[in-house]
């Protein structure tokens, strides 16, 4: 019970913050801000205290991710989660915040998401990618590594709650991670995305009270959040809008099957965690996300000055 109402504290947390990657990447690319990529790294900064500090006082190496191979597959998943996520106007942590927000056109990026997590079973072997192999014993991180990265994030918060700039906006971030790296200390490794995948594909065995339970208690919170800021606005679905959630969360679900994990789970846990393969995943799907919005802005410009000099 403590991780449904953990959850359903976090989802009210993210219908109060953006903690979503493609607003973050649109805003850096298009409009110079780094405001919405401040967001993301408090709330990964705050999980990750939450997470090492937990791992350490409970004795609980397992709190934290496994160490994954880089290779291929992870490159490719990272690239495939920018391309979903843009098609869908929105990532896993946006999805949320936009359908508990009353934007049902999202609740079609959780059918994508399991066609697309169902789909990728029918096409690879239990060899192609890191998600399908054998569960690897978590290593205990290295003392001097548990204590840089619990430095550095400490210090990132300082320095945001310190400064005059960033206070404003740093309390819903930290919050948000704080609630998600408990959330990761009473269930690693778990995430909405594997709850829809493990109904897509009939597991069963995956199936439980408590993991259901957590993934309606997120978006739960999320409502019940929108609701309290006067948030809330129903939005019917469009058919363009609902064949672009079902493709983009498609994407984002084979994805997922290939790195790896959402980047929720990337934020909020393996990079937290010091797990290395996150901080790459992450950092390819928002450099592909960045590229894809910087080069449809120069776009955008070469072709109003065209109008400007056709006229």
């Amino acid at each position: 019970m403590l991780l449904v109402l953990l959850t359903f504290l976090l989802g009210a947390a993210l219908s109060r913050v953006s903690l979503c990657a493609v607003a973050a990447a649109q805003q850096c690319a298009a409009a110079r801000e780094v405001a919405g990529l401040l967001r993301l790294l408090l709330a990964a900064c705050a999980s990750g205290i939450a997470l090492l500090a937990l791992s350490r006082v409970l004795l609980a190496p397992e709190l934290l991710p496994r160490h994954l191979p880089i290779g291929g597959m992870l490159i490719m998943g990272s690239m495939l989660l920018a391309a979903g996520a843009l098609l869908n106007g929105a990532c896993y942590l946006g999805s949320v915040l936009y359908a508990g927000s009353g934007n049902a056109n999202y609740l079609f990026t959780l059918i994508g998401l399991g066609v697309g997590m169902r789909g990728i079973e029918w096409w690879a072997t239990p060899h192609d990618s890191p998600a399908f192999a054998a569960p690897v014993s978590t290593p205990t991180v290295a003392a001097t590594l548990w204590w840089s990265g619990l430095l550095l994030y400490g210090l990132v918060v300082v320095l945001a709650l310190r400064s005059g700039r960033t206070r404003g906006v740093a309390l819903w971030p930290l919050l948000a991670g704080l609630l998600a790296g408990l959330v990761y200390a009473c269930q690693p490794g778990w995430s909405y995305g594997h709850v829809i995948g493990s109904l897509a594909r009939g597991d069963w065995r995956a199936n439980t009270w408590l993991g259901n339970g957590a993934a309606l208690a997120l978006f739960a919170g999320a409502i019940a959040g929108s609701i309290a800021a006067g948030r809330w606005r129903w939005q019917r679905p469009s058919a363009v809008r609902v064949l672009r959630c079902l493709a983009g969360g498609a994407l984002m679900g084979i994805a997922e099957m290939l790195i790896p994990g959402g980047n929720d789970m990337l934020l909020l846990w393996s990079i937290p965690g010091l797990a290395l393969y996150g901080g790459v995943a992450y950092g390819i799907m928002l450099l592909v996300l960045v590229l894809m919005f910087g080069g449809a802005e120069i776009w955008r410009r070469r072709a109003r000055a065209a109008t400007k000099l056709g006229t």
